[in-house]
């Protein structure tokens, strides 16, 4: 019973927000402690105010000698309570504001509010034995629930204790028909106050998970922004004022960061008829995609990219996402992707696809148009020796060595490529045989120099098959290959 029980308890308290146990809660915490400081500094000037008129009235009861004594000096007494308690947290107030010490803060908070609840009781008791009503303590309960938006357990606990000891000394004291009717409504009002209290912390607990809701979805967002590689912008519908504008928006329309705030949409267009037609099909449609509008940028560069318009909420406001598509990005995008899609990467060369494909090309020319080729097959040597003692890293630097040695030798005519890992091949754009033979001698040459110099702590050298090829051979391409192969290999034995 006592588990099922607790467990309710503990649910209930989940539901409520009593135990903050969620995200942020001491930014929470600190929101809503400025805005209690805040409350409790207009409640204290109203209550300073009451007090001075109530001292006035102090003042006219003194005089009559009628009135009991205690009842008097009591109610002297809980004025002058009030007033001080008043100045004194008004002067509070301004120094935690400027020091903003949260845990002082809270403590005042929750010192204030026992105090104002105390002495609300005591003066009630106090009327009590001469009026016999106990509204001062009721205004008070209900109005404090009010004030404060936060410390649900700490207020729970005090309004529990301060009630609760009102409710023993208004039984103890005082025995006649109407006390346990002032019990209940007292005990009531209590509740209810209590119960507003809940209702409208929790309240502020939603108000503020859906703020931090709010905020962490906008900060996606604005990094998918960021993250687009093509500009984006929102604006407003109706006037056309930028609301957010990636990095790649504000350098393709040349806006400055501090001017973004400043820059209409409306302004980015050469023709405003062309504003005028993208708002019409905007409110027909709500989607404009692929408009080649003239633009210009803040310097007034004419621009005519691909502009694709979506009607959106924006956090609440009607706007237009614009995304747009530079032609000219677009097509030096593509370049870009075209030649890493060709390039070797570990030595700038084509790679074996694209080469093959350029050989093949050739081939079937010289078929039709007759001529011929040289191809050069080249295999570096030793390569698998310097990868087992030197390691990988320097594997690939003996590669890149001899390719640059390649390349600066051949002509800037002839097609060069990685054929496979340690493999390279030369379509030469010459069917002179002495030419190449040349070529390919100085190609060695500049090998043997290198290692006369001692270049590498390991010979550079390289294995070169030479085939020229004709169209009245009648080969197809792949025994071209194994011609060109074997004679590489055939030389590579000749070494040994």
């Amino acid at each position: 019973m006592i588990k099922t029980c607790m467990r309710f308890f503990n649910k209930l308290s989940s539901d409520l927000y009593i135990n903050t146990d969620f995200k942020n809660k001491e930014e929470f915490e600190r929101k809503y402690t400025a805005i209690s400081l805040q409350r409790g500094k207009i409640f204290k000037w109203v209550t300073l105010f009451v007090s001075f008129y109530s001292l006035y009235l102090d003042l006219i009861l003194n005089k009559d000698a009628t009135i009991d004594l205690l009842y008097r000096r009591i109610l002297m007494s809980a004025h002058i309570a009030a007033l001080v308690l008043s100045l004194s947290y008004i002067v509070v107030y301004s120094l935690l504001i400027k020091s903003q010490r949260y845990r002082i803060s809270k403590a005042v908070i929750i010192s204030d509010m026992f105090l104002s609840l105390l002495t609300a009781a005591i003066l009630s008791l106090n009327s009590q034995r001469f009026t016999g009503n106990i509204d001062a303590y009721i205004i008070v309960a209900f109005s404090v629930a009010m004030v404060i938006p936060m410390y649900p357990k700490w207020v729970i606990g005090t309004y529990g204790f301060v009630h609760v000891s009102f409710l023993v000394a208004l039984s103890f004291f005082y025995h006649n028909n109407t006390v346990p009717i002032k019990l209940f409504n007292s005990t009531t009002m209590v509740v209810t106050a209590l119960v507003l209290f809940v209702v409208l912390y929790k309240c502020n607990v939603n108000n503020f998970l859906n703020a931090e809701m709010l905020k962490e979805d906008k900060s996606n967002f604005i990094k998918l922004f960021e993250i687009n590689p093509f500009p984006l912008m929102i604006s407003k519908f109706d006037d056309g004022k930028i609301q957010y504008a990636n990095r790649r928006a504000m350098l393709f329309y040349e806006i400055p960061e501090q001017q973004l705030a400043m820059v209409n949409h409306k302004d980015l267009y050469k023709n405003m008829s062309d504003v005028n037609i993208i708002h019409s099909m905007l409110e027909t449609n709500g989607i404009v995609n692929g408009y080649v509008a003239e633009q210009k940028t803040l310097s007034g560069k004419i621009k005519r990219p691909i502009v694709n318009y979506e009607l959106i909420d924006y956090f609440g406001e009607k706007s237009i996402l614009i995304g747009v598509a530079d032609i000219g990005e677009i097509k030096r995008m593509e370049h870009e992707l075209t030649i890493h899609a060709s390039m070797d990467i570990l030595t700038g060369v084509l790679n074996r696809r694209v080469g093959m494909d350029l050989v093949r090309k050739r081939y079937e020319a010289i078929k039709r148009e007759n001529g011929g080729f040289i191809l050069c097959f080249i295999d570096i040597d030793n390569l698998k020796i310097v990868n087992d003692r030197f390691g990988h890293l320097e594997g690939d630097t003996l590669i890149i060595d001899v390719c640059r040695i390649i390349r600066e030798e051949i002509r800037p005519n002839d097609l060069i490529f990685r054929y496979g890992g340690d493999e390279f091949m030369v379509l030469f754009n010459s069917d002179d045989e002495r030419e190449i033979d040349r070529t390919c001698s100085k190609i060695a040459e500049r090998f043997e120099a290198l290692n006369k110099g001692n270049y590498k702590p390991y010979p550079i050298n390289a294995s070169m098959g030479i085939f020229s090829y004709k169209p009245e051979m009648d080969l197809d391409l792949e025994q071209i290959i194994e011609t060109v192969d074997r004679n590489m290999y055939h030389n590579k034995l000749t070494k040994k």
